[in-house]
């Protein structure tokens, strides 16, 4: 970051002196390189690119306010400092996530939005389905967020319903978050349904008996014992993800979407060997307008999915996908939600401890990543902190999950004024090398019991943090 004045006008980033500084108020330069570090993305080279990054972490910092006007289109582009091709490039680009409503006539301008979860779940599925993964770690993830809110049920002792109750549309799971006044858990939980039913896998029972029976004696162990058994075998033979049913995800929205004919023009380009006609070209054959191409031409550009070129080549296929676009995605609508943030890390919690007992069970069966050493820092740092953090979600071999926990994580440095992590780093930092021995030596007991001691402090003030080394 560049330049002597740092200032806030209105929700959006101001930009001055040279045309790659951008100024994003008091503060937010730390936050930029805190979530940066979690999104694993540095500052894009173009200028509607940064115009997009910066509007994005702007209005994260803002609580990600759902109806706020930003103003006229002059006058936004005005305080952006762009000119006028940079500045319709990155509307362009936040209208087609969800992320901005653009408003024409008397009254209109640029409102805040969120994307849909429709959303959300397309842009995992088609960064599973370009990764070449399979539906083994939605059938994982989906587990987990089950383990999370019983557990948060049982300690809760939560009152469940009688047996005659109604039960709503998304199961068991969905139910029971609700009962126990976690929001994070709740949207989790219908993320992972939604993920699965679009996957065309079975969904979860509206009722069970037998766990609701063990939720009530506060029997943990016997609760995840019948969790594993609704889940059945999760991971075995499952099918690899495609670009198909990312689109289907996408069409659920009720909407002709560019998000929708991202995942198809994917799709095709994946076939043709990479390469794809001009825009003009696509939107003619498809029955798509001109602006909705560029939408999705420039969602998979802001994705990484593509480079986008001038003219009858159109756009080419990038390096593999990097999952920095789901991420700017699921957290605001994490934030947009108005989730507390000890609900936040509650669930960050549970699942970096859960996470990490994964990876451990995979070095113990002889399939995990190899460690990476770190030295020793002369003093805490949030980055070695952040940077073991992902390493450990690396581990764990779910790349669902480690979207989801950096989601969290994004969502949370700007929702707390309890930041996490927190601020004395010395012993969460021992704690996660201890962690990292553990997996490496494939040593599941110690991984977990390190694992507990890590939710619960983590769940606590910073001052905590300095009673366990």
């Amino acid at each position: 970051m560049m330049g002597t004045e740092q200032r806030r006008i209105e929700g959006v980033p101001h930009r001055t002196g040279t045309t790659t500084d951008i100024m994003f108020g008091t503060g937010m330069d730390e936050l930029l390189r805190i979530s940066a570090c979690m999104l694993g993305s540095q500052i894009p080279a173009s200028l509607a690119h940064q115009a997009v990054l910066g509007m994005e972490m702007s209005l994260l910092g803002q609580g990600w306010p759902v109806g706020r006007s930003l103003g006229a289109l002059p006058e936004v582009r005005t305080r952006l400092g762009l000119g006028r091709p940079a500045f319709r490039e990155a509307i362009t680009i936040l209208e087609a996530r969800g992320l901005l409503d653009v408003r024409r006539g008397p009254g209109g301008g640029l409102f805040v939005a969120a994307p849909a979860l429709e959303d959300v779940v397309g842009a995992v599925l088609m960064y599973l389905a370009l990764t070449g993964e399979t539906f083994a770690p939605i059938e994982e993830f989906r587990l987990l967020v089950w383990r999370m809110i019983v557990n948060a049920a049982i300690q809760r002792h939560v009152s469940l319903p009688p047996a005659c109750a109604a039960s709503g549309q998304w199961g068991f799971a969905v139910d029971l978050a609700e009962q126990t006044g976690n929001t994070t858990m709740v949207l989790l939980a219908r993320l992972a349904e939604m993920l699965v039913q679009t996957s065309s896998q079975a969904p979860a029972p509206p009722r069970d008996a037998a766990l609701e029976a063990a939720i009530r004696q506060g029997d943990l162990a016997k609760a995840f014992d019948r969790l594993g058994e609704l889940a059945g075998s999760t991971g075995l033979e499952a099918s690899v993800v495609t670009l198909e049913v990312a689109e289907r995800a996408f069409s659920l929205s009720g909407r002709k979407s560019a998000m929708a004919l991202a995942a198809r023009m994917t799709h095709e380009l994946t076939l043709r060997g990479g390469t794809q006609e001009a825009e003009w070209e696509t939107a003619e054959r498809l029955g798509y307008t001109d602006a909705v191409v560029r939408q999705a031409r420039r969602i998979l550009q802001d994705f990484g999915i593509v480079r986008c070129r001038q003219g009858r080549k159109g756009a080419e296929l990038a390096p593999p996908a990097a999952p920095t676009g789901v991420i700017r995605l699921l957290a605001p609508l994490l934030m947009a939600g108005a989730m507390s943030a000890s609900d936040e890390k509650e669930a960050i919690s549970f699942l970096v401890g859960e996470g990490s007992v994964i990876a451990a069970r995979r070095t113990q069966a002889g399939g995990a990543l190899p460690v990476r050493r770190f030295p020793s820092a002369p003093l805490p740092d949030a980055f070695e902190a952040l940077t073991i953090e992902n390493l450990l979600l690396e581990l764990s071999g779910n790349p669902l999950l480690a979207i989801v926990v950096r989601s969290l994580g994004v969502a949370s440095i700007f929702a707390a004024a309890d930041p996490l992590p927190p601020s004395d780093l010395r012993d969460v930092i021992a704690i996660n090398r201890r962690m990292l021995q553990a997996i490496e030596a494939g040593d599941v007991g110690t991984v977990t019991m390190l694992a507990r001691v890590k939710m619960e402090l983590m769940q606590q003030p910073a001052d905590s943090y300095r009673q366990v080394a």
